[in-house]
């Protein structure tokens, strides 16, 4: 059912397309059953980040992005800025913080029962959509759920979970992103959110996203300029460092030459987030081959990848051949196909891909497929390196969306982690499980 090879950086792991059990999902705030109000049980708020003391706060607050953001993925994000974006605008029923406590985010109360294989949240007081609607349960549930939890609306302002195993601890699968509550917007661009901030199609240009808060706040995002393009080499996404110069309050980068660029500045914080993402090898090859030193091949801050790893084993999710499903096989791969594909726009994927394509075989090379989730579900290339969160709240979903359906060799490259540039004094930031950086609540 599930195939182990060693070192431990490698696992054969089978997956299939039945998910049948409960997922475990990383620590969270004990909650020590009755209603609890998450915010009284972490103390010294801990995923701070150091800027400074902050005293006054600016009307407009200037966050810097070195990837484009577009509003169709919201509020799913599929890059840094994305995520740092979406963070602002879109709410999920509990946040999770950078240490696993579970903290209120759309809903402000909740209650463990049946000894916690149930638990049932209260909306907050007052929650709204942007154009004042209010929310209800059922919005926070309709068309969701996961692998061993079932989500159900008991009135307009409660949720319920039912779980398959009982949890003593809040169960933080609902701070996935997935949750996240949004509705369509017919004049917009931008879903329709719940959160502090809102963005439409008005406030957004190629360059900057500007998003207003009804107290009359701003946040703006913006983006590096372009670079001229340099044919035949792919069109560059700017310099950030103009971004720097500018004077924007927070900018979050991999590239360890713009962090040590910032380290010359006035001013300025720097300061190292959570280790958030492992890259990996997936090929159909059994066995697979040991990789060091790639850590050296990135311009990313990323170390030999730690183990540990949420896909090692993924039995309680039911995707492995256990009920008598015997997942399909890729075709095979002849020498001249022997090519190692890389999400489009993803740098270390593709310093990694290359690395690997130099290492294994003459005839190897490294390409960025136009779709990269459809090319791995097809299996026809020899190998494909791919970004997996280093940990998720919800591992059952995490592996459907980013695993391959057929029997595959799982190899462990590197850690990385980001960097957040912040403007002393400035505003108070707070770091999420999945290492997003965002402003953190006033006082």
């Amino acid at each position: 059912m599930y195939r182990y090879f060693m070192p431990a950086h490698r696992v054969r792991i089978v997956i299939g397309v039945t998910l049948l059990a409960a997922c475990a999902t990383p620590q969270s705030g004990r909650s020590g059953g009755g209603v609890v109000a998450a915010p009284a049980e972490v103390a010294s708020e801990p995923c701070l980040l150091s800027t400074g003391d902050v005293t006054t706060r600016p009307r407009t607050i200037t966050i810097g992005l070195t990837e484009p953001v577009d509003p169709r993925h919201a509020p799913i994000a599929r890059n840094d800025a994305e995520r740092i974006v979406f963070r602002h605008l879109y709410e999920t029923p509990v946040r999770v913080d950078c240490q696993g406590n579970v903290l209120p985010e759309l809903t402000e109360k909740w209650v463990r029962d049946d000894d916690g294989r149930r638990w049932t949240f209260r909306l907050r007081d007052g929650a709204h959509y942007w154009d004042g609607a209010p929310v209800t349960a059922q919005d926070v549930v309709y068309g969701k759920g996961g692998v061993g939890y079932t989500l159900g609306a008991l009135d307009p302002r409660v949720v319920t979970v039912a779980l398959a195993k009982p949890r003593d601890d809040v169960p933080a699968v609902l701070g996935d992103a997935t949750l996240a509550v949004a509705k369509a917007a017919p004049d917009s661009s931008w879903p329709i959110g719940t959160g502090r901030y809102w963005a439409t199609s008005g406030t957004t240009t190629p360059q900057e996203i500007r998003a207003h808060s009804e107290h009359g706040d701003t946040l703006v995002f913006r983006l590096a300029p372009p670079a001229p393009p340099a044919p035949p080499a792919p069109p560059a996404r700017g310099d950030a460092r103009d971004l720097l110069d500018a004077g924007v309050d927070l900018l979050v980068t991999r590239d360890r030459a713009l962090r040590d660029y910032a380290a010359t500045l006035p001013n300025l914080a720097i300061v190292a987030l959570p280790w958030d993402r492992t890259y990996v090898f997936v090929t159909a090859e059994a066995g697979g081959s040991k990789f060091d030193g790639l850590e050296q091949a990135v311009r990313a801050e990323a170390r030999r990848a730690e183990g540990g790893f949420w896909w090692l084993d993924l039995r309680a999710c039911g995707v492995a051949g256990g009920q008598g499903i015997s997942p399909p096989l890729p075709p095979p791969v002849t020498a001249a196909l022997r090519r190692i594909l890389y999400a489009r726009g993803d740098p270390t994927a593709r310093e990694l891909a290359g690395r690997l394509a130099a290492l294994t075989h003459a005839a190897t090379a490294a390409r960025a497929p136009d779709d990269l989730s459809a090319a791995v579900a097809g299996g026809k290339e020899w190998g494909y390196v791919i970004a997996l969160p280093r940990i998720t709240n919800d591992p059952c979903r995490a592996a459907k969306d980013l695993l391959p359906s057929w029997a595959a060799t799982i190899t462990a490259l590197v850690d990385t982690r980001a960097t957040a540039i912040a403007r002393r004094g400035v505003a108070r930031w707070t770091v999420d499980l999945d290492g997003t950086a965002h402003l953190a609540p006033s006082p």
